[in-house]
């Protein structure tokens, strides 16, 4: 009975370990920090590479925001010119360009909406970020 508890404790040890070790390779690779920008009012904009860098593509979320994009984390293209980097998603069939980055502000543009809201990087909140938690909530809402 004892030699039956310990092959099935195992058994089961070893089915959990190789799920984990399973789930682990259906993750992207992403970057080691999450880069976060404040703006009007309490916005903030949490980004992550996800893939390879030459995938150049980025997880965006937008978070205390009235739009239907707030909380929602987005896959985006990531196109970097001499001047900036931009930031886009697909709107009604089109590119839509949500986020001009040059250096440590920009512009964040929300579909609906005539005006940008300026943002600016925030070091106090991309510290707080956390790239692997942020992978696990898109992956969990992409299921």
């Amino acid at each position: 009975m004892r030699r039956l508890f310990k092959s099935a404790t195992w058994l089961a040890a070893t089915l959990i370990l190789m799920t984990g070790l399973a789930h682990a390779e259906d993750r992207p690779p992403v970057a080691d920090k999450v880069q976060a920008y404040s703006g009007e009012q309490g916005l903030k904009v949490w980004t992550l590479r996800i893939g390879e860098r030459s995938e150049n593509k980025a997880l965006v979320q937008l978070e205390d925001v009235d739009h239907d994009w707030n909380m929602r984390i987005q896959k985006m293209d990531v196109e970097k010119t001499s001047r900036d980097t931009r930031y886009s998603t697909t709107v009604d069939g089109k590119k839509f360009v949500v986020l001009i980055l040059q250096g440590n502000w920009g512009e964040l543009y929300l579909s609906g909406q005539a005006n940008p809201v300026n943002v600016v990087y925030n070091a106090g909140l991309s510290e707080q970020g956390d790239a692997q938690a942020f992978l696990t909530d898109y992956l969990n809402k992409a299921q």
